[in-house]
């Protein structure tokens, strides 16, 4: 596999994918950028972005409770041409609890693939951190292929567990001639104990990144209005830190200390 550690100029790309609808990748991508924005990045460079992998129309704006706030969505991207301006392009964003937001507006115009790859590359040469909403259907997307790492959310459920299967063979095409997507494991629910945890994660032949359990002061925190991450006591927040301490430090493609975070809900 070739290495997926970026230049020491650019940002980490995080992808993170949703094996099943409904258990919040959406909510985990936003609060991974808010986190990660909380510390500030390095002189002169944007902390953290999180970008709407759906640009079709994925909705991350209402997620990240910025959709009344004015700035620049991939619609208005769509007839980019030539190379984009990083910093530029981070000036027009919105923002939400520190990181910026680049979503998708429902029906609106749908940039071309080679404009969606310009302005991640813009994005990471300009932010600490990158951080894609996956679309589940695209899981071997150019997308995913532009991540240093894709986070693979998935439930506990047996339906959960089957779509996670598929998710992870969608990663790692079979004959495809492409190295596989450099993936990790966060397993929502599982109980209190860490076997079931390891035993989906060696069933799935991916490293254990973290365990989530429901939160519901996540949900509270939906219905106030708040973005995800922001408050510093939900366990949504706990999640985030330890993954970040993981994803931020060293090479991405080598062996994987899991962190065996069970401190929230995604």
């Amino acid at each position: 596999m070739p290495s997926h550690t970026p230049p020491p100029s650019s940002g980490r790309v995080v992808g993170v994918l949703g094996a099943s609808g409904g258990l919040g990748a959406s909510t985990l991508a936003v609060a991974l950028a808010v986190v990660a924005a909380r510390d500030g990045g390095l002189r002169g460079r944007v902390p953290a972005v999180v970008v709407d992998g759906a640009v079709a129309g994925g909705g991350l704006d209402v997620t990240a409770c910025v959709e009344h706030v004015p700035g620049l969505r991939w619609s208005d991207l769509a007839g980019t041409r030539g190379e984009v301006s990083g910093p530029d392009l981070a000036d027009e964003l919105p923002m939400a609890g520190g990181a910026l937001v680049l979503s998708a507006v429902p029906g609106g115009p749908q940039p071309p693939p080679e404009v969606v790859a310009s302005v991640v590359a813009a994005l990471r040469s300009t932010a600490d951190l990158v951080v894609v909403d996956l679309p589940r259907a695209d899981g071997a997307s150019p997308l995913a292929d532009a991540c240093d790492v894709v986070l693979l959310l998935a439930g506990a459920t047996p339906r959960h567990l089957s779509d996670a299967v598929a998710a992870r063979a969608a990663l790692a095409p079979a004959g495809s001639g492409s190295a596989p997507i450099n993936a990790r494991l966060v397993l929502r629910g599982g109980g209190s104990t860490g076997e079931l945890a390891a035993a989906v994660a060696d069933h799935l032949d991916l490293p254990l990144a973290a365990r989530c359990r429901d939160d519901g002061r996540v949900v509270r925190d939906a219905e106030r209005g708040l973005t995800p991450g922001v408050s510093r006591r939900s366990s949504l927040s706990g999640v985030c830190l330890g993954l970040l301490d993981d994803l931020l430090e060293g090479p991405l493609d080598g062996p994987f200390e899991s962190s065996d975070v069970h401190r929230g809900a995604a």
